[in-house]
C-alpha cells in the first residue's frame, strides 16, 4: 500500500469512528431555537436529545434574562440568573400590582439559574403583569421590563409554541 492509500485508509477509519460517536453526542445535547417574538420577548423552543421538549419566552436584561418556560401538562416555570450558593431560596417578584412570594431553587451557582415554579394562582397573578417587574432572590435583584407586550401575550406565545411543536 502506498503512502496516499494508507493515509486515505487511516482518514476513513477516523471519519467512521467519529461518525459513530456523533449521533450519541448530538442527541444528548439541548438546543434552543428562536421561533418568534412578542414585544421585546424572544420565544424559543427547546429540543432535548433531538426531540421537542418545551418552549420559553426570554425577557431580556443586562445579563441572561428571565425565562418563562412551559411544557404541556405542567406548571409554568420562571428562571433568572443564578446566585452565589445553590439550594432553596426565598424569592419576591415585585410588580406594579404587588409582591408575590415564591420559593425558588438555585442551581449551579453564578453560572446556573434560580428556578421558580408558578402553580395556578401564582401564574394567574404573574400573567396580569404589564411593564416593569423585579425578581429578588434573597437580596440579589434582577430588574426586567416588558416592552410592546403584556405578560398575558407572552404566556399565549409560549403556549402557542408548545401547541405547534407537540404534534
Amino acid at each position: 500500500m502506498d503512502r496516499t492509500n494508507w493515509f486515505l485508509s487511516l482518514a476513513g477509519c477516523g471519519l467512521a469512528v467519529g461518525l459513530g460517536l456523533l449521533p450519541g453526542d448530538v442527541h444528548a445535547q439541548r438546543r434552543d431555537e428562536p421561533v418568534g417574538r412578542v414585544g421585546n420577548v424572544q420565544v424559543f423552543r427547546v429540543l432535548e436529545g433531538g426531540r421537542f421538549d418545551r418552549c420559553y419566552g426570554m425577557v431580556p436584561d443586562f445579563q441572561l434574562g428571565a425565562r418563562l418556560f412551559w411544557k404541556m401538562g405542567s406548571d409554568y416555570i420562571l428562571t433568572v440568573p443564578g446566585v452565589e450558593r445553590p439550594g432553596p431560596k426565598r424569592v419576591e417578584i415585585r410588580t406594579p400590582r404587588g409582591v408575590m412570594q415564591v420559593t425558588g431553587r438555585a442551581e449551579g451557582g453564578w453560572q446556573g439559574r434560580t428556578i421558580m415554579t408558578l402553580p395556578g394562582a401564582q401564574a394567574e397573578q404573574f400573567i396580569s403583569l404589564r411593564g416593569a417587574f423585579e425578581v429578588n432572590v434573597e437580596g440579589v435583584r434582577f430588574p426586567y421590563e416588558l416592552r410592546g407586550a403584556t405578560m398575558e401575550q407572552v404566556f399565549r406565545a409560549v403556549e402557542d409554541c408548545v401547541g405547534r411543536n407537540s404534534r
